[in-house]
Parts: C-alpha cells; sequence; structure tokens
C-alpha cells in the first residue's frame, strides 16, 4: 500500500469532495457545559442546567454521528463548551472512533482525567486543541471565574503530556492577560509546542457583548507579530482547522456577503441539541438532524448562505480591504444584530494590516 503526506491526503479529499459540494468537516458542540465561566466566552450564557438537560442524549449524538458519516465526511471536532463535561464522553469518542473518523477534541483540560486519558493514549484523537489564557493563578482564575480551576487544568494538560497525546495550546488574548502573554509563551515554548494566541472576541450568542469589551487594541495587535504590517502570521487569526481551498459560485464573487469557508461548503456545524446551523456565530436558520435528512439539509443551509450579498447601501461593499478584513456575517450579528453591520475594530485592525 502507497503511503502519503497527511498535508496531501487532506488537499486531495477535500479538493475531490468539494467539486462535488459535499462538506469535508463536522464541528458538532457536543454540549454548551463547561466546568469553567470564562469572561470572554460567547457560549457561557448557556452554560447552565436548564440548558443543559435539553442537550442530546447518547442514543441521539451516536444517530447524527451516523448520518455524518453517511454524508462522506471525515473531519470531525467535538467541541462545546467542553465535551469532556458529558458523562458519555468516552462512549461517544469510541463510537466515533471506531467509524474511522478524525477526531480533534477542543478542551480547556479542566475535565481532563486519568480514565479519559488513559483511553485516548490507546485510542488517540488527530488532535487536542487545548486553550491556556494564564500561567498565573490568580490571572487564570480571574478570566475562568472559577476557584480552584487552575490547579486541574494544569493537571489535565500534565496528564495529556504524560500519556504523550498530540497536542495543540491556543490562548484566547484579552485585555486580562496581554501583559502576560509573554510568560504563557515561554510556559508553551518549554512544552516544545508552537505559541498560538488568537485575538478575536464576539458577543454572546444570547446578545451579551462583554466579551467585546476585552478586546485588545487594533496597535496592541499588531505587536504581536513583532509590528509587521504585511502579515499577522504570529496570531491564529484561522477559524478553520483544514487547508482552505478556491470557493465557487457566490463564494467567489465580490458582492458575497460570506466569503469564509462555509460558503465554500467546506463544513458544517451541529450545536448540543441536533441543529445543523450556518457556523457557530450564527443559530438561524436551524434544521434539526433528528427530523432532517442531513444532505437535504446541508443543501438547504449551504443555499441560505449562498444567495446572500452585499446590499447596494453597505459600506463593506467598495472597502478598500475588505479582502483582508476579519469582519464577516457571523460576528456582526451577534455584535450589531445584522448579518452586514460594521463593527469598528474589525475596520480599524483591518486599515492597520
Amino acid at each position: 500500500m502507497q503511503e502519503i503526506k497527511y498535508k496531501i491526503f487532506s488537499f486531495r479529499t477535500h479538493k475531490k469532495n468539494l467539486r462535488k459540494d459535499k462538506p469535508n468537516v463536522c464541528q458538532f458542540e457536543l454540549t454548551f457545559g463547561c466546568g469553567l465561566h470564562c469572561k470572554h466566552c460567547y457560549s457561557d450564557c448557556y452554560n447552565k442546567a436548564r440548558y443543559i438537560k435539553k442537550e442530546l442524549n447518547t442514543k441521539e449524538v451516536k444517530f447524527i454521528l451516523d448520518n455524518v458519516y453517511k454524508q462522506g465526511i471525515l473531519w470531525l471536532c467535538f467541541t462545546g463548551g467542553d465535551p469532556l463535561t458529558r458523562p458519555d464522553f468516552l462512549e461517544l469518542y469510541k463510537y466515533a472512533k471506531n467509524k474511522g473518523f478524525i477526531i480533534t477534541i477542543f478542551t480547556n483540560a479542566y475535565s481532563m482525567n486519568k480514565k479519559i486519558a488513559e483511553y485516548l493514549k490507546d485510542k488517540p484523537p488527530f488532535i487536542i486543541e487545548v486553550t491556556l489564557n494564564a500561567v498565573m493563578q490568580d490571572l487564570y482564575e480571574k478570566i475562568s471565574q472559577v476557584k480552584g480551576s487552575f490547579s486541574k487544568a494544569m493537571r489535565g494538560i500534565n496528564l495529556i503530556l504524560k500519556v504523550s497525546l498530540p497536542l495543540k495550546i491556543k490562548t484566547q488574548v484579552t485585555r486580562d492577560n496581554f501583559r502576560e502573554l509573554p510568560q504563557i509563551k515561554k510556559f508553551v515554548k518549554s512544552l516544545g509546542l508552537r505559541f498560538r494566541p488568537s485575538v478575536f472576541l464576539y458577543g454572546r450568542l444570547d446578545g451579551d457583548l462583554t466579551p467585546c469589551n476585552l478586546r485588545i487594541s487594533p496597535q496592541e495587535v499588531l505587536s504581536l507579530n513583532g509590528n509587521k504590517k504585511s502579515s499577522l502570521d504570529d496570531c491564529d487569526l484561522s477559524t478553520n482547522h483544514e487547508p482552505r481551498l478556491p470557493h465557487r459560485q457566490a463564494g467567489t464573487t465580490n458582492h458575497a456577503l460570506f466569503r469564509c469557508a462555509i460558503a465554500g461548503g467546506d463544513g458544517i456545524h451541529i450545536d448540543p441539541y441536533g441543529n445543523m446551523l450556518p457556523c457557530n456565530c450564527i443559530r438561524e436558520p436551524k434544521l434539526n438532524l433528528l427530523k432532517e435528512n442531513i444532505e437535504e439539509a446541508c443543501k438547504k443551509i449551504l443555499n441560505w448562505v449562498r444567495v446572500r450579498h452585499i446590499t447596494d447601501n453597505s459600506k463593506c461593499q467598495s472597502c478598500s480591504v475588505r479582502s483582508i478584513c476579519y469582519n464577516c456575517p457571523g460576528k456582526a450579528l451577534l455584535e450589531t444584530g445584522d448579518l452586514e453591520g460594521r463593527i469598528n475594530w474589525f475596520c480599524d485592525l483591518a486599515h492597520l494590516v
């Protein structure tokens, strides 16, 4: 059997399926539940018992995974909240792993325990992405808003390292931890990993704009890359986890409202209730995969995305820096209530770089 490098395999698979308008990636929010209540988190508004008790049960998650598999989707990301907080996480992980999904796990490591780590050692995911927002206890717990959370999160990271699981560590940059980034970077590099700061913050899903108030300035963003205006390579600015490929149809025109990966049809997003959504920021329209055929749902959501174009009165349509602006309809909707809303922070950043 001939072996090929993963990057080549990934690119070829994505390209092949995109020609057929078939998605490659599924981001599955298994739960809104999380052991932390981070000040900047866009979904913490639903990290409450009354919402969590309405989430999919084990059988329902497996039913949806079966249909995702039948759709030919290969890459699966378990996210949340923190998916590790689900009592049935290992059962769901094993089920997905046995189907052959290439699995990524997003977690803060707070709920990582020895049982989970030992199981993953024998059946490792493609990658575990851990968010670490401070390496000093006081600051970590100021951000997480949970007493004692720092020691538990560090213990979780140590468990992952102990069993040699593939690991990435991300840092969400806020006004709270901006000054401590050199210490975080030093710690991450001491583990032999690349420092991956992300500067994007969104409004919460319930309309609370508190996270937006925690953004660092565009000038401070630029400083993360040594004040080089040509790029922001040191910042983790991408929201995708596979190579971007050229989009087609509406995704290729300058008038298309959506210029991101979802316009290309590369991935699908599923919430903890089984609803397929355009993306993690846009919660309507939604189609419940316990009732809807997944192939038809994919087509309906993709069509909803692709038929949307910038209106004539939009300030963004003729903007000279639109092609490098990281504003998007999802972020705009959460912050302004309008898919075409203008967020000054993103405008300022785009003009600066």
